[in-house]
């Protein structure tokens, strides 16, 4: 077998040429596929590297579920039994409200774990105080009581909240709260959200269950276990985790279609390959006659032109890598002062990101259509007659 790859590497040395631009259409394919799977790849890890900056890890909302056709609602046992699985545990109610300029907002009855757990941060004001009145706003509906109902911290507002007995009939009911503060901007949906105590919130709905568990985890590795748990109670459960297995299928089925296409290029390195290992066939008959009438079977005359193939795809493959990293490159240096000042986005790092196992994938995929595109050629010179071979003198 090295004495195939020998005489391999003198064949392909006396045709510099014609290997040259072999290799350039192999590893122009290979160049563009390895490009485009690190843009995938890139755009994959940034959206997924944001999601964990806005996102806390360990949090786990669970909300009622349905099991046969009928809710599970969050009762006191629920909370008890969901209790095992967080370090912090924080049940709360949530209702909509209006005020008399018809300015709706979301308030949720929390304790002190709710704090906690979402790692609230007050922005100016102070908390609100168990068994009264008072509201603490998000960033968003703060700056809206500002514009639009004159309410600062401190100031009371009226607002309304309705109803729907066990007939359904609705029942409106007039609450004045105090605002005490203001939360810092958290770029989740708790700036347009209002904050009340829970006991003040259930009292005025009359509401003996709960419409959510805010779950806190020691570590973001325990979230599938607790999950796993809670959701055998019946219960419905989310965690930013969702969202990136979400983002990951997403690019990853975008990537390997931008791969796909991208591939086409080694389709015409490939037919290269084929048309010129033929060539080499009718250039060689003669060559092949003496070959096979000194002894040489078929399977070696087969060796000795795929040992040119293996060849073509390894320094293909290898020539492929090192332009699809300048390519990268190329894209990153380019395409990501472009994307940051034509769609405002905030900056990062990297566009693309390239890692060993799209390394090793354009590697191989060079090997593999090398190979596969010498088959035919290989095998139409070992079918060769000697004699009729020797005759093409």
């Amino acid at each position: 077998m090295i004495e195939a790859f020998l005489l391999a590497m003198r064949q392909l040395r006396t045709k510099k040429v014609r290997t040259l631009l072999i290799l350039l259409g192999i590893s122009v394919g290979v160049a563009a596929v390895v490009g485009v799977t690190s843009l995938g790849e890139g755009i994959r890890v940034n959206a997924v590297g944001e999601i964990e900056k806005s996102h806390d890890l360990t949090l786990i909302e669970v909300s009622p579920g349905v099991s046969n056709g009928n809710i599970i609602l969050i009762t006191e046992s629920k909370v008890r039994a969901v209790s095992e699985y967080g370090s912090v545990v924080a049940p709360y109610t949530k209702d909509d409200y209006v005020t008399p300029n018809k300015t709706y907002f979301k308030a949720n009855g929390i304790s002190a774990q709710y704090m906690d757990a979402k790692d609230l941060k007050l922005e100016a004001g102070m908390w609100l105080e168990e068994g009264t009145y008072q509201i603490v706003l998000g960033s968003d509906i703060g700056e809206k009581f500002a514009k639009i109902e004159g309410a600062e911290i401190g100031n009371t507002i009226d607002a309304r909240i309705r109803l729907y007995g066990e007939e359904g009939r609705a029942t409106d009911k007039d609450v004045t709260f105090m605002i005490a503060g203001r939360l810092k901007p958290t770029g989740t949906d708790t700036d347009d959200q209002a904050f009340m105590d829970m006991n003040i919130a259930r009292e005025l709905t009359g509401k003996d269950v709960y419409d959510g568990i805010i779950v806190k985890l020691d570590k973001s590795g325990q979230t599938p276990a607790a999950r796993t748990a809670i959701e055998k109670l019946g219960l419905t459960c989310y965690s930013a985790q969702d969202e990136i297995d979400s983002v990951n299928k997403i690019m990853n089925a975008v990537t390997l279609v931008l791969a796909f296409f991208s591939s086409i290029s080694l389709i015409v390195g490939g037919l290269m390959i084929i048309n010129t290992m033929i060539v080499s066939v009718y250039e060689r008959t003669h060559e092949i006659g003496i070959t096979k009438a000194i002894g040489a079977s078929e399977l070696d005359i087969i060796r000795m032109f795929l040992s040119e193939c293996i060849i073509i795809g390894v320094l293909g493959g290898i020539l492929g890598d090192l332009l699809g990293v300048m390519f990268s490159f190329l894209i990153d240096s380019v395409g990501r002062p472009m994307l940051v000042a034509q769609l405002g986005i905030a900056d990062f790092e990297h566009l693309t990101v390239i890692n060993m196992q799209i390394l090793a994938a354009g590697f191989l995929i060079s090997l593999v259509i090398s190979v596969i595109a010498g088959i035919y050629p290989a095998w139409r010179g070992a079918k060769l007659d000697p004699v009729k071979a020797l005759r093409q003198l």
